[in-house]
């Protein structure tokens, strides 16, 4: 279970720190040229593929799910032996 939410934590992170960046970067090149004076500015040219940062968030999220749904349901069936191992001593000592 703490092996999911890990995952899951840092799966939210990546994409958070992904899109913070994507936002940023393009105010500092706009702060660059502001500074510099020359040329144009153009935020197309600050732009960067993020991409691949989606896509590992985006996995390292689904399988922290994943990881978190099944241990979920191992303790659900425990519980549920449980409760008929409980059962059966009662109606064997009773």
């Amino acid at each position: 279970m703490v092996f999911s939410f890990i995952l899951i934590i840092l799966g939210i992170g990546i994409v958070t720190l992904t899109k913070t960046i994507e936002q940023v970067i393009p105010k500092l090149g706009y702060a660059a040229f502001q500074s510099a004076g020359a040329g144009s500015y153009s935020p197309g040219n600050y732009e960067m593929d993020l991409g691949l940062n989606y896509w590992t968030g985006g996995v390292c999220i689904l399988i922290g799910a994943f990881y978190f749904v099944s241990k979920l349901a191992f303790f659900r069936n425990a519980s549920i032996a449980m409760k008929v191992r409980d059962k059966e001593f009662e109606d064997k000592y009773r």
